[in-house]
């Protein structure tokens, strides 16, 4: 859907960032105006993203109400992300469509050596924590396909984790998985960071994700894993060839890959790796993540020395850490009435962020804080400019 902001808003925007920034600029960072997919990829790089392959699996499942002659069928994609056979997937790869449950019978089958040909071995797999919001979901290798334990000191091929939150558009990015279309081999393409929704968690790529990478890896030119290919969103534009009014055909002007930054991933790991860093998880069941709440933010700014309320302040959250306030950094944003009173437009996930607010005859402001469902009114003082 393509969204048609009125000039107003856009001056209103523009007003914004133009008050936030002390001093923006409009050319891209050194190194990466000059980037694109058609620069050629240097040999270390091929040679790590090679190695990612080998931790890049197919998923196939069954149902036990299927014929005993009937073989796994493949769904989709996942990726080792510890070498003690924790790996990750998206939820729709193992659920039933039909059931809304996971399949009864989950297995995974990975490359044999760093190319594209997969293993005769093949391993079943038990769900252990899926989010249902962000559709991701973690998985354990329980055994072989005929239910021979996998010794615990067996090593699977892993993944490195890469930090999604640090990677900047026209990045290179390459796809691994198995797609549909593609056989039962492993296919790689390639495409660059066409943009980040940091608060929907998103990373948009021009790479393509077709039916059957969902669940792969998604890695940059280190081979490090910064997301996971989610969904595909075509551009498909109505033809109507006969001029009855009617559309008959369709065309298909371009899409855009999403997928799921690693953070999210390495959040999930962490749950299961408290109190059991070094081992495999001992539980049984299965657990689900609940989405959180969005929280709305609300504050007063005044004087630091007074203490009288500051009206027409900019406050602004942007990401933990995040300096440069941007257009694609200011998560949420809001301004003061004449009691110095505020109300951020955009409610967010529980977390910390970074908070930000300037006004006119005074400092600008900065600080990180806690966002959830218990935080206070968040009170911001600010210092006089001549102060």
């Amino acid at each position: 859907m393509i969204a048609i902001l009125s000039h107003k808003i856009k001056l209103t925007a523009a007003a914004v960032l133009s008050l936030l920034v002390a001093a923006a600029s409009a050319v891209a960072p050194s190194g990466v105006a000059g980037q694109s997919a058609s620069k050629e990829i240097s040999l270390e790089s091929r040679a790590l993203v090679r190695q990612a392959i080998a931790s890049t699996g197919l998923i196939s499942v069954r149902n036990s109400s299927d014929s005993s002659s009937q073989a796994p069928r493949p769904r989709g994609s996942a990726v080792v992300v510890r070498s003690d056979g924790i790996l990750v997937t998206n939820q729709h790869v193992i659920t039933n469509p039909r059931t809304g449950r996971a399949y009864d019978e989950i297995y995974l089958s990975l490359s044999s050596d760093a190319d594209t040909t997969l293993s005769l071995t093949r391993y079943r797999l038990k769900p252990l924590l899926i989010n249902k919001e962000y559709d991701l979901a973690l998985l354990r290798v329980e055994s072989d396909a005929s239910g021979v334990a996998v010794p615990k000191s067996f090593t699977f091929p892993s993944i490195e984790m890469g930090d999604s939150r640090q990677i900047r558009v026209l990045e290179d990015l390459f796809i691994i998985g198995f797609p549909e279309k593609g056989g039962s081999t492993i296919t790689v393409n390639r495409g660059v960071v066409e943009g980040k929704d940091i608060l929907a968690n998103w990373i948009k790529t021009d790479a393509r994700v077709i039916h059957g990478n969902s669940g792969g890896a998604a890695v940059n030119s280190e081979g490090r894993l910064i997301g996971i290919p989610t969904k595909v969103v075509a551009d498909e534009q109505p033809i109507d060839r006969d001029g009855d009014g009617f559309p008959d055909d369709s065309r298909r002007y371009g899409a855009v890959g999403f997928l799921r930054p690693s953070h999210l991933v390495a959040e999930m790991i962490s749950q299961l790796s408290e109190g059991d860093a070094a081992n495999r998880p001992t539980s049984t069941s299965l657990r689900m993540i609940e989405s959180p709440t969005l929280i709305a933010v609300r504050g007063i700014v005044k004087a630091a020395t007074s203490g009288k309320p500051v009206a027409g302040a900019l406050v602004g959250l942007l990401p933990l850490g995040e300096t440069n306030v941007t257009e694609s950094t200011l998560l949420t944003w809001g301004s003061t009435n004449a009691e110095g009173a505020f109300k951020l437009n955009r409610p967010v996930p529980p977390g910390r962020y970074t908070l930000k607010a300037k006004a006119l005859a005074n400092r600008p402001y900065s600080r990180d804080v806690d966002v959830g469902p218990g935080s206070s009114v968040l009170i911001i003082e600010m210092r006089a400019s001549s102060d």
